[in-house]
């Protein structure tokens, strides 16, 4: 499998980011990175190309961090009725796992035929890892730390 992970955050998918954010923050005591929103390109393991909306933040505490994303209607990072917990995020040197690893790739970063950034599996207990690029660690600290955008992955 993936060995020894770093994990760093959970990422949870909310309806509404800032009532999130509130409650949340309040009633745990977590103070939050600024939020932010693009249009990532993502591929989907079946191959499908999308460009997907997303509003995110992240908990400024850590690690463990916690994710926040308000995704829109349809989404790779859709809301499931029966759990709000979208996926466990650990960096990783190599975000591409290969098959028979007992890993499904559901979607990753980028268009290309390899992930670019981050990349998301399933595993055979139906939970999601993220594994994101060791190379952007220090993007992550520098945002956690204030700054007000987290680069995009393209």
């Amino acid at each position: 499998m993936l060995g020894n992970l770093d994990v760093f955050h959970v990422g949870l998918s909310v309806p509404d980011l800032e009532q999130a954010m509130r409650s949340i923050g309040s009633n745990l005591g977590i103070s939050w990175a600024p939020m932010q929103e693009r249009v990532q390109k993502v591929r989907t393991g079946a191959g499908e190309k999308r460009e997907e909306h997303i509003f995110f933040t992240y908990s400024s505490d850590g690690p463990p961090h916690v994710e926040l994303i308000q995704p829109d209607p349809g989404s790779v990072w859709g809301i499931t009725p029966d759990n709000g917990l979208h996926h466990i995020g650990a960096f990783s040197a190599d975000i591409a796992v290969p098959p028979g690893d007992g890993l499904e790739l559901e979607f990753g970063g980028g268009h290309g035929d390899r992930p670019l950034g981050f990349a998301y599996y399933t595993s055979p207990a139906g939970i999601r890892i993220e594994l994101v690029e060791e190379s952007r660690r220090e993007q992550f600290k520098e945002w956690f730390a204030g700054a007000t955008k987290l680069e995009m992955v393209r």
